[in-house]
């Protein structure tokens, strides 16, 4: 399996100010805060999100699509390229190949899930039931043909497959899809979603390893969010046409 990341969640806002100074300067961010403070991961979660809510307004008031993804992919969950070394030292040994390396990537986890299904292990505290294992193939989680021409295509994990596989109500199925704790419990409430710019971050976290491995920023889309009304959480990574060349 691909190493597991060490995520801080604690410092997402902290690289989320950093990113917004950066391109508009400390008066944006005072701007954004002001009267509510900088969102609270602990009280986001007891308060249905209604300040990062009334965050990403002022966000999306403040910022045109280009400049908000130029930002929020840059936030990624709080990761940095530098903590997957493992991955550019695997795809090395993969004779830096990208399709190489995803058919490694895809039989390390067979390999490594298969061995949690029949151990009664967990991935990241989510209990690797055989019902678990079965839906992570079928939805297309796992994938060695995750590359088609110059796109890389990612389908995120549930945050609670479990309950994510059971549940047949809509609204509460994409609650146990999405993983931000600065945007999940506003799902609960029809009206009150966190707006899905913010997703934007998410498709950080999903090119870092690939922008860590080819040593280049990458553009990329969300494809599908569960903040954006989807069941499931999907993004397309562009790889420009000499990355391609150079290492397929």
């Amino acid at each position: 399996m691909s190493d597991l990341i060490a995520y801080e969640d604690r410092i997402i806002m902290d690289k989320m100010k950093r990113e917004v100074c950066a391109k508009a300067g400390g008066q944006a961010w005072d701007i954004l805060t002001a009267g509510i403070g900088v969102p609270d991961i602990d009280q986001e979660a007891k308060c249905g999100c209604q300040t990062m809510r009334e965050f990403m307004r002022r966000f999306d008031d403040m910022f045109d699509a280009a400049t908000a993804k130029a930002i929020l992919t840059r936030v990624r969950h709080g990761l940095e390229c530098s903590q997957f070394d493992w991955a550019k030292e695997r795809f090395a040994r993969c004779g830096n190949n990208i399709d190489a390396f995803i058919k490694y990537n895809y039989k390390e986890d067979v390999k490594s899930f298969t061995y949690l299904r029949d151990t009664g292990g967990d991935f990241y505290g989510q209990p690797i039931t055989t019902e678990v294992y079965d839906f992570i193939f079928s939805a297309g989680i796992l994938t060695d043909g995750a590359r088609s021409g110059s796109q890389i295509h990612i389908t995120g994990f549930p945050y609670d497959m479990a309950n994510y596989i059971k549940e047949t109500d809509i609204r509460k199925k994409r609650y146990y899809a999405c993983h931000c704790p600065f945007a999940r419990e506003s799902i609960l409430t029809e009206g009150a979603e966190v707006s899905r710019t913010l997703c934007y971050c998410s498709l950080g976290h999903a090119k870092v390893m690939w922008e860590a491995v080819l040593d280049t920023e990458l553009n990329g889309e969300v494809v599908q969010s569960v903040l954006g009304g989807d069941l499931m959480c999907k993004y397309v990574i562009h790889l420009p046409s000499e990355v391609v060349k150079k290492y397929t």
